[in-house]
């Protein structure tokens, strides 16, 4: 018994406590940026469904023949789509219909009380179309009935900075629709 306590090996309380210490202070450095990855990971694909969704409608409405219509909700960080099959702007029985609600940790939104948009003008709301309202209709031709941009901003950054704001932008005469990054050290902002 006595040889085999003298010639086991194993490790020290106290190289056990340092490596532990270590360990510690390697996380106390490491989870920051983690959490800041996972946030700018969540609104790059926010940005990416809404694209998608946006661009999936349009070529329905060219496949179809007939209208799409995409109505916001920015209070709920929702949005509806609706496959218009009999084009009369009234939801029937039987057409498709889709309701995407954001993620928790972002919404429409961005931070002050403007924002400029891609060609420079001030947008004083989250979801920004020229004809004012909150809905874009796509038609048998892909075309808009509305152009504007829909702005995506982690929550956590609502009240503090532009930093990780991402768009969506919709041209009007030709349906084209567009993904845009809000980089602060840009001029213009918007790549």
């Amino acid at each position: 018994m006595k040889r085999y306590l003298t010639n086991s090996k194993g490790y020290s309380l106290p190289e056990l406590l340092v490596t532990m210490a270590v360990l510690g202070v390697t996380l106390a450095i490491a989870v920051p940026d983690y959490s800041k990855w996972v946030l700018k990971r969540q609104i790059n694909a926010e940005s990416q469904e809404l694209y998608m969704d946006l661009m999936l409608a349009r070529l329905s409405a060219i496949k179809n023949n007939n209208d799409v219509i995409i109505t916001f909700n920015a209070g709920n960080n929702q949005y509806r789509i609706h496959d218009d099959s009999d084009s009369d702007g009234v939801e029937d029985g039987g057409e498709t219909i889709k309701v995407r609600t954001l993620i928790p940790q972002v919404q429409f939104g961005f931070f002050g009380s403007s924002v400029a948009d891609m060609e420079g003008n001030s947008v004083s709301s989250a979801v920004f179309l020229t004809g004012g309202g909150s809905v874009v209709t796509f038609n048998s031709k892909g075309q808009a009935s509305d152009g504007g941009s829909f702005y995506l901003i982690p929550k956590g950054d609502v009240g503090e900075s532009n930093g990780r704001l991402r768009a969506v932008s919709v041209v009007e005469a030709t349906g084209s629709v567009d993904r845009w990054k809000y980089s602060l050290s840009q001029s213009p902002p918007w790549s």
